[in-house]
């Protein structure tokens, strides 16, 4: 009887899935820290949340440790968003956990390509080219993100479908007054531009009827033919903030925001408090747009 209760206890040890694997909880993995915030408003404590990419970790280039396998050995779900990494991850996790649910939270999304915005009045050569990933910018899109995810969450643990359903209804009423607040301070300036390093915004500009302007073009560093139409466009504008992300060198949008006697000004596409930064991020652009 011993050696039963023994070999159990091992067996149980080694993970490899099954719902409320981990401490009583399900065990998810998300890929960047915004997830992690969605899940969290869904499950509430029901829920242990792994982060896959770090914060302060560029998404497009991360590669997965160790450590983190071991903790995809003993997850139940994966909550993916189309990003380039994971389809080489895919395979490996799946391989390792087979009892690995993954759960893409972007069905009936329509993505666009990174490179539809360019400068305003001229024809944008890069157009096209790969999705934009980064569907957690809009909260229009992360309303249905979050219904995926409480759908995923509900068929895992159904013994708490009650608590998931709940606590998505006081989400999306908390996005629609998110949105509304938005609405409020960036509806007077439809149409205009704003200037950023790297394009994460444009799920966000889209929504909010805005232009962004991006510095990077196709996900490289603008030439030298670029980064004078960049600051002429500036210029004419009257731009006096330049965006950038902590993921990036902010060394072209200086030298840009340099040329146009602009300042340069922090925002993140990976802060934690999802809620909090979107609506930092529309009262900095909201405050930019009163300076031009």
């Amino acid at each position: 009887m011993q050696k039963l209760i023994v070999l159990l206890l091992l067996f149980a040890a080694c993970g490899g899935g099954g719902a409320n694997g981990v401490n009583g909880k399900t065990s998810v993995l998300v890929s960047v820290v915004p997830q992690k915030y969605f899940v969290e408003k869904i499950a509430g404590d029901l829920a242990e949340v792994t982060v896959l990419i770090p914060p302060g970790a560029n998404p497009a280039a991360y590669e997965i440790s160790p450590s983190d396998m071991r903790v995809v050995n003993d997850a139940d779900v994966w909550f993916t968003l189309g990003l380039q990494r994971e389809t080489t991850w895919i395979p490996e996790f799946s391989s390792i956990n087979d009892g690995l649910r993954i759960a893409s939270t972007i069905n009936g999304i329509t993505r666009l390509p990174i490179g539809r915005y360019g400068i305003p009045g001229e024809q944008n050569e890069t157009d096209g080219g790969d999705p934009d990933p980064h569907v957690w910018l809009s909260p229009a899109m992360v309303r249905l993100q979050a219904e995926a995810i409480c759908e995923t969450l509900c068929e895992t643990d159904p013994a708490n479908q009650g608590t998931y359903t709940q606590n998505l209804e006081v989400f999306l009423g908390e996005i629609d007054v998110l949105q509304a607040r938005i609405h409020s301070l960036l509806d007077r300036y439809a149409g205009e531009g704003f200037m950023v390093f790297h394009p994460a915004w444009g799920y966000f500009a889209d929504e909010f009827n805005l232009i962004q302007v991006p510095i990077e073009i196709a996900g490289s560093e603008p030439s030298p033919g670029e980064m004078a139409r960049l600051v002429s466009y500036g210029r004419n504008s009257s731009v006096k903030i330049v965006f950038v992300s902590p993921q990036f060198s902010e060394v072209s949008a200086e030298t840009i925001a340099e040329e146009m006697n602009a300042s340069v000004a922090f925002i993140d596409p990976l802060a934690p408090d999802w809620a909090e930064n979107i609506l930092f991020v529309a009262q900095e652009i909201s405050r930019a747009m009163e300076r031009e």
